[in-house]
């Protein structure tokens, strides 16, 4: 047997809410599919104290259904036809129960002990197999009755919609409409009690302004049950008519006679319809996102990595220049500050053997030198090393504040404790020898001249003033001897230390040197390696940005083919139920 062609396009709308996660309208299609009611189901819904249990005694001639003050049952109530008027409850089983202790039977269950109720009367109206559903008053605070109700518009063909002529629908009834019609092939709404509203029909005419502004497609039937009871019991066709039944009862013909795989046709193309829309409406919106990022947002993300990439080669220009211009300063102050250092401490050693006799003070010069270049060295290479932690985070910054971090710098010390004692000079002494052998040279040259000059007086060579002048002249001999000898040895001191400082400033100054060289290669080779992993990181970014927007790309198409392939299974199912669907189109 060929399979209805109504079933092949559910069967794909089916497939597409379960691949999109639509578990909940593929359990309504699901539904649709699997139903096999010989008959046509109207559902008669509405809010509490609308007068539908009424409306359905009165449809049936039968007070089947509760009203008044008693309570209406929570779980739906199927009315079908029966030879003979019978009940049945069903929950975990089936139970057979009088039609006339119905009301009473209901009233005593426990909540949630029953999923429906099954009734059966030999009616006329039912001998086509119709089903009335009586659901359970929306807004019931018994039960969950929401659910109870849409469980059962998933299995309806129609609904009956009811209100009463008291008060114009309310945006709840409003809205409930737009949802039956979405999914149901037929509705109607049927205003009750118009027998107390003299101003019905004003209310009426208000009524269909409010669902065709809704954009719901609905007959409106005032209909007055106790008129109809009241025709019903004086046998006055003229008063029924005036009930409002007689076009009610038709429209209920007319859903009850058309051919059931029509009906089911109609039914299958309106879900599909309605859950096509709800399908594109979340595509569209997802594909609306994709595009807003894939249009705006990427190219943003690109022109942003693009500009990254260029103040990254600014930057590696910037920070090369810098380190070149600063290691080259820090050279030159460096070799400076150790040669002012030195200075001082050749002033002073000037001064200092300008006044004293290396004889006396070299042992305590000694030790003042060596300390003084100590010292002068290790200043000198504290300033190198702050100076050139300066440097290394002044670089640094040059890369922003997420990459501030600069290295350990290879400084390895001052070396002080390598620094040579002084040698100290050669110096020779003044002894007493000598100074001996200077005063007889020196009184010899005093006693020849003085003798000589005295002896023109008659007076010997050696006299007494022949020596008093050799006396003088030896005195002044060794003095003069003493003063010279005393330069010579200030001079070799003043030069012996001397050496020593330029000694000791060639040997540090080329070593501090070293240590700057060392620092520029270790922030050359580190802030280089920082560069690369920059360039290297804007370069996976781009790379990751083109390829997410062809990912992009590739999904917005899949999105754009999966709404055409809904928008299609939209047309087919208009196709199946002509003038049965509800009138929202849709664009791919």
């Amino acid at each position: 047997m060929t399979a209805p062609a109504w079933l092949d396009v559910l069967n794909e709308t089916l497939d597409a809410c379960a691949a999109h996660g639509r578990a909940d309208l593929a359990e309504r299609l699901r539904r649709r599919r699997d139903q096999r009611a010989p008959g046509t189901r109207i559902a008669v819904v509405g809010f509490p104290k609308q007068g539908k249990g009424y409306l359905l005694n009165a449809l049936l001639n039968a007070p089947v259904c509760a009203v008044g003050d008693a309570s209406t049952p929570a779980v739906p109530t199927e009315i079908g036809y029966a030879a003979d008027p019978a009940a049945v409850l069903v929950g975990h089983a089936r139970e057979n129960v009088p039609v006339g202790d119905l009301a009473k039977e209901l009233e005593v269950r426990p909540p949630g002990s029953l999923r429906r109720v099954e009734v059966g009367l030999p009616r006329e109206l039912l001998g086509t197999g119709l089903v009335l559903v009586d659901t359970p008053a929306i807004g019931d605070p018994r039960s969950p009755r929401t659910a109870a109700t849409l469980d059962v518009l998933a299995d309806a063909h129609a609904v009956i919609l009811v209100s009463d002529a008291t008060q114009e629908l309310q945006p709840a009834e409003l809205a409930l409409a737009r949802h039956i019609r979405t999914w149901c092939p037929a509705l109607v709404l049927a205003l009750t009690k118009i027998d107390v509203s003299p101003d019905w029909r004003e209310l009426a005419a208000r009524n269909r302004a409010a669902l065709s502004e809704t954009g719901v497609v609905a007959d409106v039937f005032p209909v007055s049950a106790t008129v109809r009871q009241a025709a019903a019991k004086a046998g006055d066709v003229d008063l029924n008519g005036r009930s409002g039944f007689p076009e009610l009862l038709n429209w209920v013909g007319e859903q009850a006679a058309r051919p059931i795989e029509r009906t089911r046709a109609l039914a299958a193309a309106v879900s599909v319809r309605a859950a096509a829309v709800e399908l594109v409406e979340t595509l569209q919106t997802r594909l609306n996102a994709v595009s807003q990022d894939n249009g705006v947002d990427q190219i943003t993300l690109l022109h942003q990595a693009q500009r990254r990439t260029e103040e990254l080669r600014r930057q590696n220009v910037r920070w090369q220049n810098m380190l070149s211009d600063e290691i080259t300063d820090l050279i030159s102050d460096a070799e400076y500050d150790l040669r002012e250092r030195t200075r001082v401490i050749v002033r002073h050693v000037d001064r200092t053997f300008d006044e004293g006799d290396p004889v006396q003070i070299w042992p305590d010069f000694q030790t003042w030198l060596e300390e003084n270049l100590a010292e002068a060295v290790e200043t000198n290479y504290n300033w190198v090393s702050d100076r050139s932690e300066w440097i290394a985070q002044a670089v640094a910054s040059t890369f922003g504040p997420h990459y501030g971090h600069a290295p350990e710098l290879p400084l390895t010390g001052s070396g002080v404790d390598s620094i040579p004692e002084v040698g100290a000079p050669k110096i020779e002494r003044f002894k007493i020898g000598q100074k001996l052998f200077t005063g007889l040279r020196g009184s010899y040259g005093g006693v020849l001249m003085f003798g000589l000059v005295t002896s023109l007086a008659g007076l010997p060579l050696i006299n007494p003033v022949s020596l008093g002048a050799g006396v003088a002249f030896a005195t002044k001999s060794v003095r003069d001897e003493g003063g010279m000898r005393l330069q010579r040895r200030q001079a070799l001191a003043k030069a012996a230390a001397q050496r020593h400082v330029d000694d000791v400033f060639i040997r540090f100054s080329k070593e501090i040197k070293d240590e700057v060289r060392q620092v520029q290669r270790r922030l050359r080779d580190h802030f280089a390696a920082l560069s690369d992993q920059l360039s290297e990181e804007l370069t996976r970014q781009r790379e990751l940005i083109i390829a997410g927007s062809a990912e992009r790309d590739r999904r917005t198409q899949r999105v754009k083919k999966e709404i055409d392939r809904l928008a299609a299974l939209h047309r087919k199912a208009g196709a199946l139920g002509t003038g049965a669907a509800p009138r929202r189109e849709l664009s791919a």
